[in-house]
């Protein structure tokens, strides 16, 4: 029995994305769900380091940051790349690339502030970041959702 993968590489080099509606359906949730982790991550940083400070540290270290963007960024890319495969429609896609490229900025930013104390103040422009990169992902799949329940596209 041949066993169907979700990603492949077709013989002229082509990207498919083989899912059934199911699991378009499950990855947007998952989508949505790791989106909006980052963004409670952003906003709950600061509380978590006034009440608990060594978890606080832990909670706003890069491997954090690096670890939710690689759940993140192949869910988003797989998911959008199927729909738009499907129905053609940019603004899910083009949501998703915006979305991601600010969060893997505000990763980079997060790289680089940490590094360097005298540059704190800049930590609030991270947050920012992050929390509108997460929403813009959040309406991605939100449309992503939408689109891929249409029948006739």
């Amino acid at each position: 029995m041949h066993k169907k993968h979700i990603v492949s590489i077709t013989a002229n080099h082509r990207l498919e994305v083989n899912m059934d509606h199911m699991q378009q359906e499950r990855m947007d949730k998952i989508g949505i769900a790791l989106s909006l982790s980052c963004c409670v991550h952003c906003l709950a940083t600061p509380f978590i380091l006034m009440a608990a400070p060594a978890i606080g540290e832990y909670f706003q270290s890069v491997l954090i940051h690096v670890l939710l963007f690689i759940f993140v960024a192949p869910i988003a890319l797989i998911s959008f790349l199927k729909t738009y495969r499907h129905t053609h429609k940019k603004r899910p896609l083009i949501l998703g690339l915006i979305g991601l490229t600010e969060l893997f900025s505000s990763m980079l930013l997060h790289m680089y502030v940490e590094q360097r104390a005298s540059l704190g103040h800049i930590h609030e422009i991270e947050i920012i970041l992050n929390i509108i990169s997460g929403l813009i992902l959040v309406t991605g799949h939100f449309f992503n959702f939408k689109d891929s329940l249409c029948k006739h596209c």
